[in-house]
Formats: C-alpha cells, sequence, structure tokens
C-alpha cells in the first residue's frame, strides 16, 4: 500500500511538514519521489511541462528552487543559514542528526527543532511556487536549447578558457563576451559549458540559446525562447509580430529565474542587445567573430578565444585521424601549422584524413597530404570546393566576408598578397600594399581578419588561403603583389648587407620574390637579385634564387649586372645539383666580361672555379684562381670577390693534396674575412679550414674550427652550414672512435638535410653515417647509405664526390665479400678521380684495389698498386698513409 495515501493526499496537506519530511527522506530514491503526492499533483497540473524529464527529476529541481527561495544563499541571518545547512546535509547529503548538531555546537534536541523549523519554511516556500505563483512553475526541470554536445564532442586545448568561464559566470545578471575568428571554436566551447555540470548547478533553470547569424530574426529568436518559457500559445500568436512586447513578456518571465542565456555568432551590438533579457540571477554569453561587438556589450568581461598551439593542433589532428601517427611527422606537422590553431579547420581537414587514410590506397593516400601541404594545391582545393570539409571552411570565412565595406573588402583581397602567419609586417608595410587606407586596416584588425601584436600585422593561414583562391579578387590579388614589390625593393636600398634584415623584412623580401617570378617581373627580379641573392643563399633557400635568377636573366640587360647575374646562378646551380646548366652560366659569364666589361672577370672566374671544384677538374679550379688573382682589375674588384677567391684557391689545394698549402692560403682568407665582418665567408672558411686540419689528422685543431663554423652559422640562420659543420664533427668523431658522438652529430643535422633537399649535402652526410655504420659494423645498412649518397653524386655528375663516396662503397663490399661488385665500383670511382686529376682520392682508390687483387689471389699486382697509392698518400700527408703504409709493408713482408 501507498504509504503516503492517507492525509497527505488531503488538498494543501502535500505542504506539510510530514509531507515534505517524506519529500526529503526520499531525494535519493527516483521511484520514492515519483509515488510522493506532489509529484502525482503536479502530473494533474496541465500548466507544468516536464519536458521529457523523470518526476522524480522534476521534484530535485522544484526542491532546488525551493530551497533558494526559503534560505537564499546571502541570508544575513545565521538561523536561516543554519536552517539550510541542516536541510541540504541531513537529507541531501545524508549527514547524521548528531553530528550536524556537534559541527554546530548545539545538542541534538535543539538541532531537531531548528530542522523542524526549517521543514515547515520549505514546505512555504512549495506552496508558493506551485499554488499562489504558477508561473515559476511551469519549468520544473532544466531548460537547455543548446546544440546537443554531440555535435561538438572534442574540445581539446581548451580547458583553462572553460574554466575561466565555469568559475567567472555567476547569476548576477552581467553580461560576459568572447571573440575570435571563425572556426577558432567559439561555438564548440558555449556548447560545452552549457552542459557543463557547474552550469547546472548554478543556473538550476537551464541555458537559452540562439544563434544570431545575419540571417536569423530576432523575432524567431524570441518566439522560440516563449515556447521553452511556456508562455502561452494564444499569446506567441498574439505578439507573432510584435517584437518589443514579445521581449517584454519574456523578460517578465525570466525576473526570477536563474538561467544562462547564450547569445552565440552574434554580428551587430544592436541585434545582441534585444536579447539580453535575463533577470538579476541571469547571466548572458556573447560569442562574436568580431572584437568590436564583444566589447560594446561586455566592455568589462571580454576575453578572446585564440588560437590552439601546434601541439593542440597535431593532439586534435590524431584524434580525429589516428592512422595519421604513421605518416611523416614533417608533413602533419606543415598540414597542422596551414591550419593556424583553428579547431573548425583541424576538425575538417582531420575528418577528411581519417576518411582518404582509411582506405588504404597510397596513390589517394598521398596525393591528400600533398595537396594539403602544397599551396597551391591547397588554393585550388578551397577554389573549386570539390572535397566538401574544405568547402565548408571556404563557407565560413566568406560569410565573414561579405559583412564588410566594399572598401574593407578591396582592402582585404589586397592585402592577401602578403604571405600568412608565421610572416609578420610593420605598420609602414602594411599601409603601403593597402595605399595608406588607415581606416579599412583599423577596420580589418577590428572584425579579426588582420592580427596586430606589438605592432605587427599578420594573416592567418586558412583565411589567407580561402582568400586567395576568390578568382573574382584576382585583380586586387594583382596590385597587392606590385606594391608589395614595390616596398619591398625600397627596403633592400636602405641596407648595406642581408644580416641588416629584421624577420619582418625577411617575410617581406621573400613574399616578393615568389611575386616577381610569378608574375615575371624581370627588372624587378634582376634588381631585388642584386640586393637578396647572398640572403637567400644563408638561408638554403637556392630553389628560390634558382627562380629569381632566372626570371631576371628573361631579358636582357646591362653587361654588368649580366655577368654577375649568371656568375651567381652558376653557383646555385652546382649547389642544386645541375652542373651542365651551371658550366653554361659559368662560361657565358667569363665570355660576356671578356667581351664587354673586364672589371667583372675575377667574379666571372671565380665562378668558373666553383663549378670546377665540384666537378672533380681541380686543375681547372687552380687556373682559374690563380688567372683571377693575377688580374689587374682585382685591385679595384670588392674585397669579397677577392675573399671568395683565396677560398676557392685554398679548396683547390685542399683537392689536390697539397694540404699545407691549402691552410696556408685559408687562414690568411679567415683573417680578412674577419676584419670584413663577412661572417658567411668566416664560416666556409672556418669549414674548409676543418676538412683540412681533419685530412692530416689534426683532430683537435679540426674539431675547433668545425665548432667555429657552427656557432657562426647558427648565429647567422645559415641552415647549410649548420648541417655541414655538423656533418664534419660527426666524421671527426667517428675517425676517434666516439661512435655516440659521431651518430648525435647525424641526428641533428638529418632533419635540416631532409628540409633543405639539396643533393651537396645530403650526399656528405650520407657518406658519413655509411663510414660510421661500417665501424659499428653494419655493413648491409653502410652499403644503402653509401649507395645513395653514390647514386646523389653521379646525378649531379660531381665527380669528386662520386670518387670520395667509391673508396668507402667499395671497401664495404669487399667486407661483404662481394669482389666482383666492389671492383666495379672502385675502378669506375678510379676513372672519376684520374679525369678530374684528385690525386688523393685516385691513391686512396688504388689502396682498396690493391686489397681486392690480394683478396682475388694477385699479390704481385696488388703489391703494386699499394706502392704507387703509398708514394702519393705521403706526398699530401693523407691522413690515411699510416694505414696505407702498413698495407705496403704487409704485403711486402708476406713475400
Amino acid at each position: 500500500m501507498n504509504k503516503y495515501s492517507t492525509t497527505s493526499l488531503i488538498e494543501g496537506s502535500v505542504f506539510d511538514r510530514e509531507s515534505v519530511r517524506a519529500l526529503m527522506r526520499a531525494w535519493a530514491s527516483p521511484s520514492e519521489l515519483s509515488r510522493h503526492p506532489l509529484a502525482q499533483r503536479l502530473g494533474r497540473e496541465p500548466s507544468y511541462s516536464l519536458n521529457g524529464s523523470t518526476p522524480a527529476q522534476a521534484l530535485r529541481e522544484l526542491i532546488q528552487r525551493a530551497l533558494e527561495l526559503a534560505f537564499p544563499h546571502d541570508a544575513d541571518l545565521s538561523r536561516a543559514q543554519r536552517k539550510r545547512a541542516l536541510v541540504e546535509q541531513h537529507y541531501l547529503h545524508g549527514e547524521p542528526l548528531k553530528a550536524l548538531a556537534e559541527a554546530f555546537s548545539i545538542d541534538e534536541r535543539t538541532a531537531r527543532r531548528i530542522l523542524a523549523e526549517a521543514l515547515d519554511d520549505l514546505g512555504e516556500a512549495l506552496r508558493k511556487l506551485v499554488l499562489q505563483q504558477p508561473q515559476h512553475a511551469r519549468i520544473l526541470t532544466r531548460i537547455n536549447l543548446a546544440p546537443p554536445i554531440a555535435l561538438h564532442p572534442l574540445l581539446v586545448g581548451r580547458e583553462t578558457l572553460l574554466a575561466q568561464l565555469v568559475e567567472n559566470l555567476t547569476p548576477t545578471g552581467e553580461v560576459y563576451a568572447v571573440w575570435g575568428i571563425p572556426g577558432v571554436g567559439k561555438t564548440a566551447l558555449l556548447t560545452h559549458l552549457a552542459h557543463h555540470e557547474v552550469t547546472h548547478q548554478r543556473f538550476p533553470d537551464g541555458v537559452l540559446w540562439a544563434d544570431l547569424s545575419p540571417q536569423t530574426h530576432v523575432l524567431s529568436v524570441l518566439q522560440s525562447w516563449g515556447t521553452a518559457l511556456g508562455l502561452s500559445q494564444a499569446d506567441l500568436a498574439r505578439l507573432s509580430v510584435d517584437e518589443n512586447m514579445l521581449g517584454r513578456m519574456i523578460q517578465s518571465a525570466l525576473e526570477d529565474r536563474r538561467m544562462l542565456i547564450v547569445l552565440n555568432d552574434a554580428w551587430s551590438a544592436d541585434r545582441a542587445s534585444k536579447l539580453l533579457l535575463g533577470g538579476p540571477c541571469c547571466c548572458h554569453l556573447v560569442a562574436t567573430r568580431f572584437a568590436d561587438v564583444a566589447l560594446s556589450l561586455a566592455p568589462m568581461h571580454c576575453a578572446q578565444v585564440p588560437p590552439l598551439t601546434a601541439e593542440q593542433g597535431l593532439m586534435l589532428i590524431q584524434t580525429l585521424a589516428p592512422d595519421t601517427a604513421h605518416c611523416e611527422p614533417e608533413v602533419i606537422s606543415e598540414i597542422v601549422a596551414w591550419c593556424g590553431g583553428l579547431p573548425l579547420a583541424l576538425t575538417l581537414v582531420g575528418r577528411y584524413l581519417a576518411r582518404v587514410l582509411r582506405s588504404g590506397q597510397p596513390r589517394r593516400i598521398e596525393a591528400a597530404l600533398n595537396q594539403l601541404r602544397e599551396v597551391h594545391s591547397r588554393r585550388a582545393l578551397l577554389a573549386n570546393a570539390t572535397e566538401p570539409a574544405l568547402a565548408e571552411l571556404s563557407r565560413v570565412i566568406q560569410a565573414s566576408v561579405e559583412r564588410l565595406t566594399l572598401a574593407q573588402r578591396q582592402a582585404l583581397h589586397i592585402l592577401v598578397a602578403l604571405p600568412p602567419r608565421p610572416a609578420t609586417f610593420d605598420e609602414s608595410v602594411v599601409l603601403a600594399v593597402v595605399n595608406g587606407d588607415v581606416a579599412a586596416l583599423d577596420a580589418l584588425v577590428d572584425l579579426g581578419f588582420v592580427e596586430c601584436a606589438d605592432g605587427a600585422y599578420s594573416l592567418h593561414p586558412v583565411v589567407r588561403d580561402t582568400l586567395w583562391s576568390d578568382e573574382s579578387a584576382a585583380e586586387f590579388h594583382r596590385t597587392g603583389q606590385l606594391r608589395m614589390v614595390h616596398a619591398a625593393r625600397a627596403l633592400v636600398e636602405t641596407k648595406e648587407r642581408h644580416t641588416d634584415f629584421s624577420a619582418s623584412d625577411r617575410a617581406l623580401i621573400l613574399a616578393a620574390v615568389h611575386a616577381v617570378i610569378e608574375l615575371g617581373l624581370s627588372e624587378s627580379a634582376r634588381a631585388l637579385a642584386l640586393k637578396v641573392a647572398s640572403f637567400l643563399d644563408a638561408c638554403a633557400l637556392l630553389p628560390v634564387l634558382d627562380e629569381l635568377l632566372t626570371t631576371a636573366q628573361a631579358d636582357a640587360a646591362p653587361a654588368r649586372e649580366a655577368i654577375w647575374l649568371r656568375a651567381c646562378h652558376a653557383r646555385v646551380l652546382v649547389r642544386l645539383g645541375r652542373m651542365q646548366a651551371a658550366r653554361a652560366q659559368a662560361s657565358q659569364s667569363v665570355t660576356l666580361a671578356e667581351r664587354d666589361c673586364p672589371e667583372m672577370l675575377p667574379i666571372a672566374l671565380s665562378a668558373q672555379a666553383r663549378v670546377a671544384l665540384a666537378s672533380g677538374e681541380t686543375e681547372v679550379a687552380l687556373a682559374a684562381c690563380e688567372r683571377a688573382q693575377a688580374l689587374e682589375q682585382l685591385d679595384q674588384a670588392d674585397p669579397r670577390v677577392k675573399l671568395e677567391l683565396l677560398r676557392l684557391h685554398g679548396s683547390a689545394l685542399h683537392n689536390s693534396g697539397r694540404y699545407a698549402e691549402a691552410q696556408a692560403i685559408l687562414l690568411r682568407a679567415f683573417e680578412v674575412a674577419q676584419m670584413l665582418q663577412a661572417i658567411e665567408e668566416e664560416v666556409l672558411i672556418a669549414y674548409a679550414l676543418g676538412a683540412t686540419t681533419r685530412q692530416q689528422r689534426r683532430y683537435k685543431d679540426a674539431e675547433q674550427w668545425l665548432s667555429h663554423a657552427l656557432r657562426s652559422a647558427q648565429a647567422a640562420s645559415m641552415s647549410e652550414q649548420m648541417a655541414l659543420a655538423l656533418v664534419w664533427l660527426g666524421v671527426v668523431a667517428n675517425e676517434q672512435g666516439q661512435y655516440d658522438k659521431a651518430a648525435n652529430c647525424f641526428t641533428q643535422a638529418e632533419p635540416i638535410a631532409r628540409r633543405l633537399g639539396l643533393p651537396s649535402l645530403i650526399i656528405q652526410l650520407r657518406h658519413a653515417q655509411g663510414v660510421l655504420s661500417m665501424r659499428l659494423g653494419r655493413l648491409d645498412q653502410a652499403e644503402h647509405e653509401l649507395r645513395e649518397a653514390l647514386h646523389h653524386a653521379e646525378a649531379a655528375q660531381w665527380n669528386a664526390f662520386a670518387a670520395n663516396v667509391s673508396i668507402e662503397l667499395s671497401e664495404c663490399l669487399l667486407a661483404m665479400r662481394r669482389l666482383d661488385e666492389a671492383e666495379r665500383v672502385c675502378t669506375a670511382g678510379l676513372e672519376k678521380a684520374q679525369r678530374g686529376q684528385l690525386d688523393d682520392l685516385a691513391a686512396l682508390l688504388r689502396y682498396v684495389l690493391s686489397r681486392l687483387r690480394h683478396a682475388q689471389g694477385d699479390k704481385a699486382a696488388a703489391q703494386a698498386l699499394a706502392q704507387v697509392a703509398l708514394e702519393q698518400v705521403q706526398r699530401s700527408g693523407n691522413y690515411r698513409a699510416a694505414e696505407v703504409a702498413a698495407w705496403a709493408a704487409e704485403l711486402r713482408g708476406s713475400e
């Protein structure tokens, strides 16, 4: 039999002390709560809406509101505070009354009397809520008009911001605002906040939510809210066209509610302010993409939602697409960087990659990754909108652009000629690109399209690429590019050397270089090349410099410029491994100088020497250096040209095995470089001195020179030279048996080499790694590394490198007893060394060939080859001379 079936069913007795006591004792039991007479009473009331909640849930919400009404939190009377504490601790948390009495320093009898009074007060509050003020009870359960959390299940990197909002949002009638660029995750943040446990506790009446995009009408929001708040259909119909009256009615319904009112994606402060209808116990939270809207609505409580960090972005991508963990880290990092910390971009890209990777088709996976990492492919994806995820990304950003005035839109499309973040630009540059339109620039900053921090301006990469893909604005893009090139040309004229360029200067110069290449502006390309070639060279941006020099030579140029351009281009092409083209450029440079401009002959001859050195033509290199140094014109030449010729002369002597002479010249060159403060040449000379002293087994000196080269290269941001110094520090460590140190050096050099992709760097690194693997007895690995080095050297027609690598590869094959293969490699290397008059390399290859002949049983041939090799290495002082001598002695002793 139902224990509530007697007096508690009498009209009104449902609110007496015994009924309320039974209600509170049933707090933890949903089944008991649902059988309480108050639940039955509410079930008969058509004015109450449970909104799908259970009777037990409805009653709990009603009790919480009755506690607030009977014993408000800010009650001054200690007795009222004590009453509430006794009720909540005893019934809601199950604390024994005796323990509570002791905690309040009263006896148990007094505690029971106070508790009885509290139950009477609570019953009266329940009566008021249900009978005397039925409008308060229309919603007995929480309203939550927020989107389902399933639409935004991930909230990576927002934990701190969410916690701050949860802490700050209190039922005091205040207005708070958050703002951030489109796609930064404002909606997801607010959705999680609306469903947060603390929000449920602090705002027991629930959450009203409105999405305020330009297409949303305020009246439709009010009608939706009115329905949720329990306004009659008759009132809603009567006020369907009267926005003001309906707003006042909702404001009245919210007067004593404790609700969180969320206005998401507010585009206008005026429209949003019409929905700030909550009473003193509510709280308003506005999210907008525009800083000015946020500041207008909540000047004291305004916060920006920042982009995610690179680490957080990677975590989000890998959560959505776990298989990306098996992709190359550099590729995924580039994709994450392009997303620029926008959760929307990261989420859409992550879902796209998850679908592609799930297919398991290598061709399709590679194509998708390449599309997302390469700027032109990304623009094509965004422009064609063939991928739904990226189409959504474009739509969100373009919707914001449409809000701009015509002048602001034009300025924004002109500005996207500048590269995106992490590149930043001084205000003078940005204003030059927008032709001094300060008002438009300030508006774009206020609206979040352009970011400004400490006077440095930047564009978000996703926003920039989306706008750049808009072909209808191509003319504005070209205008921006031309203005940017003009600004860059003006900038470089004010700088003496590329080390004077700031980070902002470098970003502008690179963008201008790409623009002149894309637009085919040969005259601007020449002007920039003459000033920034050394900068691009030091940064190892050789493919870019190659394109710039090609563009600069597209039209006829004055003789001096033409000679310099060809000489510079020859040096670049050598390092890119395009030897035939390099020879052609060097030869044309010398011919033009001899015919039209003799004073430029030293520059042309230095280029010829550089090409000859890489080709293994040591005598040609020596002849070019000696001819240049004998010219009368050298006295009037730039001191840096003389310095370069000294270094090349020393390197040619080194390649000839004349190490003492090479060292003397290089030391003199080093002093000149320090005097001229020519940091790039100083690094190259220190590196050359390290290689020369290493050949003489002076390892301590070699390590000092190479360490100096590394430090100086790091200070000057010379990535290629940093990697080379690390490689040769590893070589020196390896030859001293310091294998862990050598491996660590190579590990540091590896990512730089992979990023730069320069053949010469990869050859030297793989060669050094192969030698280390041989020392450690890992012959299969050594063969793989040495063959890769040889492949690159032969493809680039670098005979000196190819001959050098052939020594260790043939030794590796000999150790594996693959004699025929070893002989083929050794013989081919010897031919290259002899053709280039590389006597030292030829001697070492004869030494390996001697060991091969001995292994094949031809002792006479082995001894003859060993004797020739010994004589040569002893003349040069090669670091392996003692090894060759020991072998020759062993052969003589075995006769």
